[in-house]
């Protein structure tokens, strides 16, 4: 997401965290391999448990499935306002899968990021 900003001139923060994270883990090493072919090193990436103080410091809070994003309005409903749903398909995590699905989420994730910049980006010209 960082380089799609990048490469759209756009300035910001992104935070990766999951509901059910193990604070500090590495990224599997499918993972590691799948993005190294785009160019992309995830060798220092570490895993992050989302929480109240990350949420309150977001502008936007994407669940990439439709059961995260309700599951993130259970757990922090006065942040709902920041917590966002998209019109984007559900994206699987690939945990415990082949190179080849890591491969392929990793595509669908960069379409749907494309796409979710789009969207931030109508929507901030449309309240600004």
């Amino acid at each position: 997401m960082k380089i799609l900003m990048e490469g759209r001139g756009l300035s910001g923060r992104v935070s990766s965290a999951g509901l059910c994270a193990v604070n500090g883990l590495p990224a599997s090493s499918l993972a590691i391999i799948a993005m190294e072919e785009q160019g992309i090193d995830l060798s220092q990436h570490r895993s992050r448990q989302v929480d109240l103080p990350l949420i309150e410091s977001s502008d936007h809070v994407v669940g990439i499935t439709t059961r995260h994003v309700e599951a993130l309005l259970e757990q922090f409903p006065e942040q709902s306002s920041r917590i966002r749903r998209f019109s984007l398909p559900d994206i699987a995590d690939p945990y415990g899968s082949s190179l080849d699905s890591y491969r392929v989420i990793r595509d669908l994730l960069h379409s749907w990021s494309s796409t979710l910049l789009d969207f931030i980006g109508r929507e901030s010209r449309d309240t600004g």
